[in-house]
């Protein structure tokens, strides 16, 4: 299957987003970013679903990841759309950079965060809406435009992140002519492309310093290769060493043809199908995380099972639980255990005299039976009253005068 055709098979889910809200009374769309499932993430404006589709129809076996850890091993591409304007930490990064060089043909595809799909959706809606309704589909692309305004507030401005540096006060603009490897067969004029914030090449000087760090892993000068231009802007271009054995950094500024929404333009499907062919074969993990980026383990969360006993090592709480637990022991000792030595329950009157025959004698010992059996026939009185049927009560004491008092003979005769 050709990745064209891929791509016409992916386009049904991507334009069912922009149905939404179409010709009816308008509704919040979900945008939340850079998740591929879930009720949020996937049918999401700005989800990753449709991109997650095209690796799984090229053979991908394709899964989501919230942490840099050593699970990463099992995969060969990891897909990155963070939620945050900020830059990779310098862990993260050497995290990344130490991955890729751990086996040949590994990608890491880093996705800048300066593009919302919400504000365009509203913006592309707005054209077909009822008279009715263009003020609220007008209200709505502006709070979303002031959304994302608000949150990009917090990009860095000339950070430098080694792989890029980050200009955040650059000219906005709609890209209207493109370059490179990728450009092949794109017709730049029906592109949406959006550049607003810059991730740039880094200069000489920046990359000194990034060879220079005292702590970096690799003795040789990484290698930029652009992939995808417009002017001087670079769009997308790959960062690689010769100690990453054929692995590299995929850089790109932003999701504007990358996300749910914008691919729905059949270009942008174009760009996406360049950027899964250059991946290599193998797992591909869609790493997911918000402000701050996801955290770097050393180890596998939760291959070490903790026993509860590690409170008591921590001061002052393991002292103090040691008495509360000693404490809990000597009550659970008071109030459950019986002390003493057992003693055996009361029995019944009837029983107690019966038994001592030699004592209370026979007679005494047949009135009490007596006294016993009355209350037997008090109950069975009470449980026939219970009935309020007069008519059924009388059937039964007749049948006991009937049938059973003659069969017991003398034992219910009355005494002479």
């Amino acid at each position: 299957m050709s990745t064209l055709r891929q791509c016409r098979r992916l386009s049904a889910p991507a334009l069912a987003l922009l149905c939404v809200g179409i010709g009816c009374t308008p509704t919040d769309v979900a945008s939340t970013y850079g998740k591929r499932r879930g009720s949020e993430g996937g049918p999401s404006v700005n989800g990753t679903a449709v991109l997650a589709g095209m690796f799984e129809e090229a053979g991908h076996r394709v899964s989501s990841w919230s942490r840099l850890s050593p699970k990463l091993e099992e995969c060969q591409t990891i897909v990155w759309f963070p939620d945050d304007f900020a830059p990779p930490t310098v862990e993260q990064r050497d995290f990344l950079e130490w991955w890729l060089s751990r086996n040949t043909g590994r990608t890491v595809v880093y996705v800048g965060r300066d593009f919302d799909a919400a504000s365009v959706y509203w913006r592309q809606v707005l054209p077909g809406a009822p008279p009715e309704q263009k003020l609220e589909v007008m209200r709505r692309e502006a709070t979303a435009r002031a959304a994302h305004d608000a949150a990009r507030n917090r990009m860095p401005d000339a950070d430098l992140a080694e792989w890029f540096t980050v200009h955040r006060d650059e000219p906005y603009r709609k890209v209207d002519s493109l370059t490179g490897p990728w450009s092949a067969q794109v017709d730049a004029a029906k592109t949406d492309i959006e550049l607003a914030g810059r991730l740039e090449l880094p200069s000489e000087p920046d990359i000194e310093l990034w060879v220079n760090r005292a702590d970096n892993y690799w003795d040789g000068r990484p290698v930029f290769t652009p992939l995808l231009e417009s002017g001087n802007d670079a769009i997308v271009y790959s960062v690689s060493f010769d100690e990453w054995s054929d692995s590299k950094i995929i850089v790109v500024n932003n999701g504007s043809f990358l996300l749910n929404l914008p691919l729905v333009n059949h270009e942008h499907r174009k760009l996406a199908s360049h950027l899964v062919s250059d991946c290599g074969e193998g797992r591909v993990v869609f790493l997911e995380s918000g402000w701050g980026g996801p955290t770097v383990y050393d180890e596998e969360p939760g291959t070490k099972f903790p026993t509860g006993f590690e409170v008591f090592t921590v001061w002052p709480l393991g002292f103090i639980v040691m008495h509360l637990t000693v404490l809990g022991i000597l009550c659970c000792i008071a109030i459950f255990p019986i002390f003493g030595k057992p003693k055996t329950a009361p029995g019944s009157a009837s029983s107690r005299i019966t038994s001592a025959s030699g004592i209370a004698g026979s007679e005494v010992a047949a009135t009490v039976v007596r006294a016993d059996f009355g209350k037997h026939i008090d109950a069975l009185g009470e449980l026939l009253e219970l009935t309020e049927d007069r008519q059924y009560a009388r059937e039964r004491v007749s049948y006991y005068h009937e049938h059973v008092s003659r069969d017991s003979g003398a034992s219910h005769r009355k005494p002479k």
